[in-house]
């Protein structure tokens, strides 16, 4: 269920994290990645994006063959953009290479 304002509780971001998405929260300027862990701003590109990171999550994740290809998780938001889809880790996921 949204709050007041229209926007995703925590529990229903780390849901949608969950089905394979990079789930912006807004608020507390964090992403939420499919494997469960939170990412945090790393920087704005010179594009406007602002790009969010966890190399340490990565690090220690025991999806991150499926997540990314780079050695670290890194997801680009444009300008309230909330959402972004990551079409490795639904590939995966159809393709029945795990569950969680």
């Amino acid at each position: 269920m949204e709050n007041a304002n229209g926007v995703l509780t925590e529990e229903q971001m780390k849901k949608r994290a969950a089905e394979g998405f990079f789930v912006r929260d807004l608020e507390k300027d964090r992403v939420h990645c499919p494997a469960g862990e939170v990412l945090r701003r790393k920087s704005v590109r010179k594009n406007g994006d602002v790009r969010y990171a966890n190399k340490m999550a990565c690090k220690l994740c025991d999806y991150k063959d499926i997540c990314t290809r780079s050695p670290w998780k890194e997801v680009d938001f444009p300008d309230k953009v909330i959402e972004a889809r990551n079409k490795n880790w639904l590939k995966a996921k159809e393709e029945g290479a795990f569950s969680i």
